[in-house]
């Protein structure tokens, strides 16, 4: 038996009551300066949705279905403090002191960051340093 997929459909509004309760609460924490230029929700299937936010100082974040954050890309400023998890802060603090976080990812393997030099470093879930990509 064959079932037919539901095509996805896009949405794009600038209506913040759309997001889940956990994203508004996310930007307003993290990001307190910037404001909502627009969300594209994604329903990829019917009871999954992706939330991909684009604030006014260019900031992208991605959410899940839930409200969780998936990514978080500044462009060249630095991803706020308390979203890196301290060991992972630690490492970067620890053997690139002269550079930043520009851009963090997660997923349920780990985390990946970039760096302001252009350098990607991958760490596990637990934020285990793992390998190095340029």
């Amino acid at each position: 038996m064959v079932v037919p997929f539901m095509n996805a459909k896009e949405i794009v509004t600038q209506d913040e009551k759309r997001l889940p309760t956990e994203a508004r609460d996310f930007i307003s924490r993290h990001f307190p300066e910037s404001k909502v230029s627009y969300i594209k929700i994604d329903d990829e299937f019917i009871l999954y949705k992706q939330y991909e936010v684009v604030l006014t100082n260019g900031v992208e974040i991605e959410f899940d279905s839930k409200g969780n954050w998936k990514e978080v890309d500044t462009k060249r400023q630095e991803v706020p403090a308390n979203i890196i998890p301290l060991k992972i802060r630690e490492y970067t603090n620890n053997n690139f002191a002269n550079n930043f976080i520009t851009k963090i990812e997660r997923d349920r393997y780990g985390y990946e960051v970039e760096l302001n030099n252009d350098l990607s470093l991958k760490f596990d879930k637990n934020g285990t340093f793992k390998r190095l990509d340029d």
